[in-house]
């Protein structure tokens, strides 16, 4: 079962991302002792944003409204929360451009040794298919080699696939949506399940 409620409202000019959580402690790390506004946010509280906006149109402006029974909202918590939220985010998009950076360097030096080594190979091969009469022992020798530069060519294509790009999403998200957002705290009724709720 989930431990939050979402909603969400998409209107010309704005999305409205309705989040309902049944204690505070669900929101933020409760092994972080900091005060509420350097406080980190659970994982659960990080999913829910970021999905909640990741596949939305980009261009809209983003309203958060977080709801938590109001037995549990304070003041810390009401004024605190919004402020907690962004400074999470910019320390993690501050992350996400510093592994950007080792990622980009990777990939660089990755094509360099990647490519020279396939050079290398292809010299190999084209010297050694003009002198083997065998055709299948030529055959077999150009597909190791062709297997060897694709395993030489494959870290570089891998980070850009799977981390770069990833990366980069992380970071329009952060720096776009959350970090410009507007975050308002919400006190709600309970629901029979504890849930606070939605209206």
């Amino acid at each position: 079962m989930s431990n939050y409620i979402e909603r969400l409202k998409e209107a010309d000019d704005q999305l409205v991302v309705e989040l309902s959580f049944k204690r505070v402690d669900q929101f933020f790390d409760p092994d972080d002792p900091s005060p509420i506004k350097s406080r980190d946010l659970s994982d659960n509280a990080l999913f829910a944003m970021i999905t909640a906006i990741i596949d939305r149109e980009p261009k809209k402006p983003v309203n958060y409204i977080i709801r938590f029974p109001a037995s549990q909202v304070t003041d810390d918590i009401e004024s605190g929360l919004p402020e907690a939220v962004k400074t999470y985010f910019i320390y993690r998009c501050e992350g996400a451009k510093r592994s950007l950076r080792v990622l980009l360097k990777r990939m660089k030096y990755g094509l360099i040794y990647g490519l020279s080594i396939s050079a290398v190979l292809i010299a190999i091969l084209v010297y050694l298919y003009s002198r083997i009469t065998d055709q299948v022992l030529a055959d077999i020798v150009l597909g190791a080699i062709v297997i060897f530069c694709w395993v030489a060519l494959w870290d570089p294509i891998d980070i850009f696939l799977h981390q770069y790009l990833f990366q980069k999403k992380t970071i329009a998200i952060c720096t776009k949506r959350i970090i410009n957002s507007t975050i308002r705290v919400e006190k709600a009724n309970v629901q029979p399940d504890g849930m606070p709720s939605p209206d």
